[in-house]
């Protein structure tokens, strides 16, 4: 029964979901294709097909199998099709073909899939989404292939916990990865007398205070708490930090969080619009001198320095913690589809693709953070750059959002809450109060997976064994 009742809520929810911004996922080296709300752009009519918006690589056969993969990477396109070009030349079983299919059209595709069998043999989703199209019986459970590998201890535990379902079992494995960190203006830092980020909450709400100027225009701090996905990727690592869990939004930790943040507000150090922000405008402002401080994600490193021009020092720190560090992750992964006549073979491609070397390699040149510790020394780019250093530590307390496949209703249920409490329709207890009521039941019935509240992924991949 509770299988069942999930596929029927996952077929429900998954039409909204595709259609949603989901953050922090792949498709421009600039920004995430929707976190960063980066439309897909038309690629040239002789190269795409009118119906599917598809895109298939061309290489030559090595004899094998044929076996398709699906993908919404734009730029980052030819980075996979190398990788997937290496594994072809390395073997004869099986010759894989990338297609690109924009997200919307592939997410539909998932949808029609699952009822009329017509998947790939692998398949890509961003993190988030990935229990809910598992629900949905999209993906193969390769807990048996991949738990004598003993590389999945290098992996980060925020994104391989994204690819389990709530029994902790495994459909896929994590490609690669983004968090998000604290990026403050120093030079207005040092103006108000402080000489170094902020690490703890008590220095961020003094250097937010000391920092924020009505007069200018200028406030202490700036974030996404929009009415989306972007607004709880943002949102949670405040939870996270205090001790808390969507498992319980009434606790004394979640009441911390949200009402850390609606102070922010309250007391003027952050703008009541950040409710109507996706995360490019508090970027915007940011390198607008119009806030000292705001909540940056990997993708905007692109662009930062030709943004701020030279007009101000900055400096990339973690999230100030209350008990500890936290961030949330966002990204893609890829699994095997279910029905696949080769799914020993694509599991054995999943491990090459993911393997230290290539994960580097990919994640480097697609601007993009590897999912692997062991990748990250093979790359200058992580171990000289100090922005990406930081960010590289923060991938240690980056947790996942769920994985659960009704992802969409609890996080509705958390942003609406948080822009309630922001601006004052309701108390923070109230407004944290009702949206629990509406989480409760659904998790009563199925519940998030451990490793969501801080369970090691040893200790996941023990207990599906």
């Amino acid at each position: 029964m509770k299988k069942r009742f999930q596929k029927i809520a996952a077929l429900l929810l998954v039409g909204a979901m595709a259609g949603s911004l989901v953050t922090g996922c792949g498709g421009s080296k600039d920004t995430p294709t929707t976190g960063g709300t980066d439309e897909k752009t038309e690629a040239d009519d002789s190269t795409q097909k009118d119906d599917a918006s598809e895109t298939k690589s061309s290489s030559e056969s090595n004899g094998g199998a044929e076996v398709t993969l699906w993908h919404y990477f734009e730029h980052e396109a030819p980075d996979l099709e190398a990788v997937v070009e290496k594994y072809n030349q390395s073997q004869d079983k099986i010759h894989i073909t990338c297609t690109y299919v924009s997200r919307e059209e592939l997410m539909n595709q998932y949808t029609i899939g699952a009822v009329s069998g017509e998947l790939p043999d692998i398949g890509m989703v961003d993190s988030p989404d990935m229990e809910s199209y598992i629900s949905l019986g999209v993906f193969e459970d390769i807990t048996d292939d991949i738990k004598g590998w003993g590389d999945l201890e290098q992996f980060y535990e925020g994104p391989l916990s994204s690819c389990m379902d709530a029994d902790g079992k495994y459909y896929g494995l994590p490609n690669n990865s983004n968090c998000l960190t604290l990026c403050c203006n120093m030079d207005i830092l040092k103006a108000a007398g402080i000489e170094n980020p902020p690490t703890t909450w008590e220095e961020f709400e003094e250097a937010c205070e000391k920092t924020t100027n009505s007069a200018d225009g200028v406030y202490g701090f700036a974030m996404s708490a929009i009415g989306t996905e972007e607004g709880t990727f943002q949102i949670l690592p405040w939870i996270y930090s205090a001790g808390g869990n969507l498992d319980d939004l009434t606790s004394p930790e979640a009441i911390k969080g949200v009402d850390f943040l609606t102070n922010l507000v309250k007391n003027g150090y952050m703008s009541k619009e950040v409710v109507n922000w996706q995360q490019s405008e508090a970027y915007n402002a940011f390198c607008a001198g119009k806030a000292a401080m705001f909540e940056s994600g990997t993708w905007q490193l692109a662009d930062i320095d030709e943004k701020i021009n030279g007009a101000f020092n900055y400096k990339y720190t973690l999230l100030p913690k209350d008990k500890e560090y936290a961030s949330t992750i966002g990204g893609e992964n890829f699994g095997v589809c279910t029905g696949s006549e080769y799914r020993e073979e694509c599991v054995d491609f999943l491990k090459f693709l993911m393997n230290a070397e290539n994960n580097a390699d990919f994640t480097a040149a697609a601007a993009k953070l590897p999912v692997r510790k062991d990748s990250v020394p093979l790359k200058d780019l992580w171990t000289t750059d100090e922005r990406y250093v930081v960010f590289n530590d923060a991938m240690n307390y980056a947790r996942a959002r769920g994985p659960h496949a009704q992802w969409p209703t609890l996080s509705e249920a958390l942003y609406t809450a948080t822009q309630q409490a922001m601006l004052e329709e309701k108390s923070v207890e109230d407004a944290l109060k009702e949206a629990n009521d509406k989480i409760a039941p659904i998790l009563a019935e199925d519940p998030l997976p451990e490793s969501s509240a801080g369970g090691g992924i040893a200790e996941d991949v023990k207990s599906a064994e």
